[in-house]
């Protein structure tokens, strides 16, 4: 385990920077809870469930055995350059508010980044929605991928060859196959097989597409609610179907207007505007940093990844 003593000093004590080791996980709640980023204490206590996290990847600061930075760094996979590709994915990105302006953030991910490289990856990405950070991480390599964006999409009567389903378990297994296509023209979407981003946890929040009987898409989809006024449709992961043809089937499937979320740059936003859509760009970006030879991402479509 490598301590770095920073020559600056707050508090009169110096800041220490290290990685995770046992015992830490009370500091670290009583930092991180405050800042609303933790669904729940128990979460992070099992953290290494998740086998993309390594304690290494966990990068913190102290003062005087306070822990005033932290930043969490996971493994991904993606298809890019012919092949899978291991990239790191920050998280849970945060220093003390009455600690910042002091460059911890900087070191904590110059720190990160030497975890990536250590471990072979092609790069980093990750996702934020404020301004000072996104300033943070142009500073130390990354550039903007894509931004979110959301527009309003009317319902439209008209039959369509393809219909929107609840997804149920016998569902499952064809998904992981769509995102394998889907990530041969859109970028960044995760190929990691250890990793199923769709369960019977949280199936209910998703709608698979059908051309007859065949599963040929499926998308994020959360009906109004309190929290989603009009409901909220992801762009839909259909790899082999128009998307003139997708869009043409939401329409059919919903009743009344509802918000649809894309990426800047991906496979439907020319073909939304063409249907007379405007879009309002979100908060939130996705950047992109390379490790060795800049990426070439010339020919992928950028897509929303979580």
């Amino acid at each position: 385990m490598k301590t770095i003593s920073s020559g600056g000093k707050t508090m009169q004590h110096k800041i220490i920077y290290r990685h995770w080791q046992p015992g830490d996980d009370d500091a670290i709640l009583e930092l991180l809870v405050p800042s609303g980023q933790l669904s729940s204490e128990n979460s992070y206590r099992n953290k290494f469930r998740d086998w993309s996290i390594e304690a290494e990847g966990i990068c913190l600061a102290f003062v005087g055995g306070k822990a005033v930075g932290h930043i969490l760094g996971m493994s991904d996979s993606f298809l890019i350059e012919q092949k899978i590709q291991k990239f790191g994915r920050v998280g849970f990105v945060h220093v003390n508010p009455n600690m910042r302006r002091r460059g911890i953030a900087t070191h904590l991910m110059h720190q990160l980044h030497a975890y990536f490289e250590k471990k072979g990856y092609r790069g980093s990405i990750l996702d934020t929605d404020e301004e000072a950070a996104i300033r943070l991480y142009q500073k130390v390599g990354y550039q903007i991928l894509t931004r979110e964006l959301r527009t309003q999409l009317a319902p439209n009567p008209n039959a369509s060859q393809l219909t929107w389903t609840e997804t149920n378990l016998k569902n499952l297994s064809a998904l992981p196959q769509l995102d394998e296509r889907w990530a041969k023209r859109n970028f960044p979407m995760s190929c990691d097989r250890k990793s199923i981003k769709v369960n019977q946890y949280n199936m209910g929040g998703y709608r698979v597409l059908r051309q007859c009987q065949n599963i040929v898409g499926y998308a994020r989809w959360d009906e109004p609610s309190e929290y989603y006024r009009h409901g909220l449709i992801r762009d839909p992961i259909a790899p082999d179907v128009d998307p003139m043809e997708v869009i043409a089937s939401v329409q059919a499937a919903i009743p009344t207007t509802r918000t649809w979320e894309a990426a800047e740059g991906g496979r439907y936003e020319a073909p939304l505007r063409a249907y007379g859509c405007t879009f309002e760009p979100t908060t939130t970006v996705i950047m992109l940093s390379s490790f060795g030879q800049e990426i070439d991402l010339t020919g992928y479509h950028r897509t929303a990844w979580w």
